[in-house]
């Protein structure tokens, strides 16, 4: 399939990337399906952004309409999925009460991811818990933005930690190429899990170090009859919980 496009001078055609580029229209790293300049010019445009729709809704609310601008308002907003910033093309919320704004390409996120055997990670609005591969529930101070989470809410996924992973696996030569490339977060998945339990660890030592230093000197201040002193460690240990 070929189609034409003003910010390009060359036909672009529909084909399969066997790596990720940078869309032209976005400006945002793209994987797969990927309309392509046939003169074999440095040129690349996301599906989405190589023919989008005239307007779209919101997905996590069929009531909000948000249509599709090439530049202009909303411009050097965050988008409300994966929190990068918005540069040139994205939709924007024809809403008074809120103004959100989407990547194209964020709508054609997977709907669902296999983390493991039997685990499968769905496209939810906000994180149910701290994400798997940076730690925290929101992208920054009071920030959330869109996750995959295990049904049971334990396991997530930034979308955009999603796309950082696949980028990095590129970068470091094990991207896949023509297979999907969120399969990638399969093969992932035990490495994070690992790295929680150990920071699990981690805390779990610090709390009975401290438990274990307050107990001693409690221990010492008995002995030496300085009971202010011993009032003072415990609201030290118990305030730091």
């Amino acid at each position: 399939m070929e189609i034409s496009h003003a910010s390009h001078k060359h036909r672009l055609v529909l084909k399969d990337a066997n790596y990720p580029y940078y869309c032209g229209g976005c400006d945002q790293l793209g994987f797969g399906s990927t309309y392509a300049c046939s003169n074999g010019c440095n040129f690349f445009l996301h599906k989405q952004c190589g023919k989008p729709e005239s307007t779209i809704k919101y997905p996590f609310s069929q009531k909000c309409v948000l249509k599709f601008r090439d530049g202009g308002s909303g411009v050097d907003s965050s988008c409300d999925a994966c929190g990068k910033k918005i540069k040139r093309f994205h939709y924007r919320c024809l809403c008074t009460f809120v103004k959100r704004n989407l990547h194209p390409s964020c709508i054609g996120y997977e709907q669902t991811l296999e983390a493991a055997d039997g685990l499968t990670l769905h496209l939810e609005k906000a994180a149910a818990s701290n994400c798997l591969h940076c730690g925290t529930k929101d992208l920054w101070s009071k920030v959330r933005r869109w996750a995959y989470v295990s049904s049971c809410g334990t396991y997530s996924y930034h979308v955009s930690c999603v796309k950082e992973i696949i980028n990095k696996n590129w970068r470091h030569g094990f991207f896949t190429g023509k297979s999907d490339p969120f399969l990638t977060i399969k093969e992932h998945f035990p490495e994070d899990m690992d790295k929680r339990q150990q920071l699990v660890v981690q805390q779990s030592n610090r709390k009975t170090k401290r438990k274990a230093k307050a107990v001693l000197s409690g221990i010492f201040h008995v002995l030496t009859g300085d009971p202010l002193g011993l009032i003072g460690d415990a609201r030290s240990y118990f305030g730091k919980k």
